[in-house]
């Protein structure tokens, strides 16, 4: 980025900071859920099942993610999450296929 337009440097700066911003919230999101349906954790019921049964109760209860009304507000935000980082790391790509210096000299 040495050298390159005030402008250029700019945008790069936002795609990058847009980028770190949707990772983190998409990250927040996975562990939010992840603690929300306790599908990481045996529960007292769970005991005496074999290790094929507990996965599958454990399965079931992350799959309410994808359809209880509790979840939709971070359906919504892991949307919008990996939407922000997929472009904002698609116009970095970009920038650096564009503006970019080569390295090899």
């Amino acid at each position: 980025m040495v050298g390159q337009p005030l402008v250029v440097k700019l945008i790069f700066f936002t795609c990058f900071g847009a980028f770190v911003v949707s990772f983190a919230v998409a990250f927040w999101v996975i562990v939010r859920v992840l603690s929300k349906t306790d599908c990481l954790v045996d529960k007292p019921q769970d005991q005496g099942l074999s290790w094929r049964e507990r996965q599958a109760r454990r399965r079931s209860r992350f799959d309410r993610y994808y359809v209880a009304e509790e979840f939709r507000s971070l359906r919504k935000a892991a949307a919008f999450a990996q939407a922000g980082c997929a472009l904002s790391f698609g116009s970095l790509l970009l920038l650096g296929l564009l503006f970019g210096e080569r390295a090899s000299h």
